[in-house]
């Protein structure tokens, strides 16, 4: 279906492309598209389904690909089967509010606009999914102000067709991190990141307990772009901490600095003063996952 923008000057189409491996939600995922007040062009997911949530439909089109595939891989292969002007990434653990690709489309009226990722909430009954939505996100909350950003998260992001095949793809060699990759690279080339908090997903993952929150975070650590050469130093801090033996003995100050620097900055998460031990424990994974990174070439470099 097209979509006029606001001016009626122009038609819109979006893409939505979800990467799903064995996802419990994906179904309340496509329900939410389907309810939106401006609807998708197309719904491509892609990955596996064991418990048969996805269905083909004229506008939703499952991709199985019969093995597990990376979150990057497989966004980009629903990328390359894409119709719409307007690829929108969301993740199988997502809802989306009703309005969320119409505020979009107000942003995408404005032809200089190419990329533009939207807010994250984060409200959750258990503490371990609470804390870990916290560690991850506190920055794509839609209480924080719209504005530009150094990176946004694949989970809520769109991107103009032509720019997200022009600049590469999602790097399908990480596990994770994908993201940060390519809005970085996306910024080098000049294009503005735009964050519009009121375009919201619900994020609702499975991580539920200490031990995922853990991993999940060692994981980022070990592969984040903070140490990545191809695009210099992203954060001056960690500057002085390349070493190993340097990040594990920073680790309790800059755990402890930053779980601080997330409450200070936003008055809407002080309700949830009690998951600052846990996020305290994130950012500690975080550390030593960093630590731990790999070196070497550029398929390795984190």
């Amino acid at each position: 279906m097209d979509i006029p923008n606001p001016a009626g000057k122009t038609l819109i189409r979006f893409s939505v492309v979800i990467p799903s491996l064995n996802s419990h939600t994906v179904g309340q995922t496509i329900v939410s598209l389907l309810a939106q007040t401006t609807p998708p062009y197309e719904i491509i997911v892609v990955g596996l389904d064991p418990y048969n949530l996805i269905f083909d439909s004229e506008r939703i089109h499952f991709d199985c690909t019969e093995i597990p595939f990376p979150p990057g891989k497989a966004r980009n292969r629903g990328a390359a089967k894409a119709d719409g002007d307007i690829l929108v990434f969301i993740d199988a653990d997502c809802i989306a509010r009703p309005n969320w690709l119409g505020i979009l489309a107000e942003r995408f009226a404005d032809p200089a606009v190419a990329v533009v990722g939207g807010g994250v909430a984060i409200h959750s009954s258990n503490y371990w999914t609470l804390s870990d939505n916290i560690s991850m996100f506190h920055e794509y909350l839609p209480s924080k102000p719209p504005g530009t950003r150094k990176q946004l998260p694949s989970i809520n992001l769109a991107v103009r067709r032509q720019t997200f095949l022009d600049i590469g793809r999602f790097d399908e060699e990480r596990r994770t991190g994908e993201d940060s990759d390519l809005t970085i690279r996306l910024q080098l080339k000049g294009h503005t990141l735009f964050f519009e908090p009121s375009a919201v997903v619900e994020h609702v993952p499975t991580r539920d307990s200490l031990t995922e929150l853990i991993s999940h975070n060692y994981l980022h650590g070990q592969q984040s772009v903070k140490f990545d050469p191809r695009y210099g130093d992203q954060d001056g801090l960690y500057r002085l901490f390349r070493t190993k033996w340097g990040m594990i003995l920073a680790s309790p100050f800059l755990a402890a600095g930053v779980t601080t620097r997330i409450f200070l900055s936003d008055q809407s998460l002080w309700r949830y003063w009690y998951t600052a031990p846990a996020i305290f424990l994130a950012k500690m994974a975080w550390c030593f996952g960093a630590a731990t990174r790999p070196h070497g070439n550029r398929s390795q470099s984190v």
